[in-house]
């Protein structure tokens, strides 16, 4: 058993580093080359670049890229500001992710030229592959750092913010840098290369998606060992079943598309003539924990 979950660790680190991986070579092959911007700390490492080469004639080493060494410069405080905020294992994969995602940033080769000579298709495709590299990390419970863990450090101090406001925030701030030092086509490309990524990265990234989830049995005490087992809140009340002409217990939760898989073994396991339907929510009011662990 022990070995089992060993093995299941280091399949999920494997698939974080994936996920850098393949958000380091969508910079590297296809940002850097067409001189755009990115989203999140790396927009800003890029410009913090620019003022230390440009602003202040401070001479950069050719071969290397320092944007990857500003992004892990810039992610060591908020591995201490995380570790009370999220799980451990999150934060121990997150460490080990932003240490060789800033390595990748900085050693691997850049083209001389984008690789496609239409622009719109250069960020559309860097964009699909940097958001399908970043929800791949997110998904397997890990992180490239950055404004994930600032925006979940913020919402739980301040339950007014969230992940994506302070996602929103710096991104502005990177875009109108962009279209006042350069021009307004490059700080357009770069939206629409940030855009396709959110795009992607929610849509891989399971434990964004919510689900709302209708479970009915006639097992009385099902209702609290789901509470115990999803440690979310939960709505119920009584039903009747019109075929079978019986009372029945229906139960209502709010879940991420992560947690269903689990919660559907369970269910099998705990009322093998369980009836439950899924549906996806358009807009949630209230409170709702945003949960990026993995089991």
């Amino acid at each position: 058993m022990k070995k089992a979950a060993q093995n299941k660790e280091w399949l999920h680190m494997l698939y974080v580093l994936a996920g850098v991986a393949l958000f380091s070579a969508a910079y590297r092959f296809f940002l850097v080359p067409a001189g755009l911007y990115s989203g999140g700390f790396t927009g800003i490492a890029q410009i913090i670049k620019w003022v230390i080469s440009d602003m202040c004639g401070i001479p950069v080493p050719a071969n290397i890229d320092i944007v990857g060494i500003i992004v892990w410069l810039m992610n060591i405080p908020l591995v201490f500001m995380g570790l009370s905020v999220v799980g451990r294992k999150f934060i121990i994969r997150t460490i080990i992710a932003v240490c060789v995602q800033s390595f990748l940033m900085t050693v691997l080769p850049s083209p001389p030229a984008p690789l496609f000579s239409d622009a719109l298709l250069n960020s559309v495709i860097g964009g699909a592959i940097s958001g399908y590299g970043v929800g791949l990390s997110l998904r397997e419970g890990g992180s490239g750092g950055g404004t994930d863990v600032v925006g979940m450090v913020c919402s739980k101090k301040y339950p007014g913010f969230s992940v994506g406001k302070i996602g929103l925030i710096i991104n502005i701030c990177v875009y109108l840098f962009a279209a006042v030092k350069l021009n307004l086509e490059t700080a357009a490309y770069s939206l629409v290369f940030s855009f396709i990524a959110a795009v992607v990265m929610d849509k891989v990234h399971d434990q964004n998606i919510k689900l709302t989830v209708f479970i009915i049995s006639k097992s009385p005490e099902l209702g609290k060992k789901l509470i115990d087992f999803t440690g979310r809140g939960m709505t119920s009340w009584s039903g009747w079943g019109e075929f079978t002409r019986q009372g029945q217990l229906v139960h209502m939760m709010v879940i991420n598309k992560y947690e269903w898989q689990f919660l559907k073994r369970f269910l099998l396991q705990e009322d093998p003539k369980v009836f439950a339907f899924v549906v996806s929510p358009n807009m949630i009011l209230g409170k709702f924990e945003r949960r990026l662990e993995v089991r």
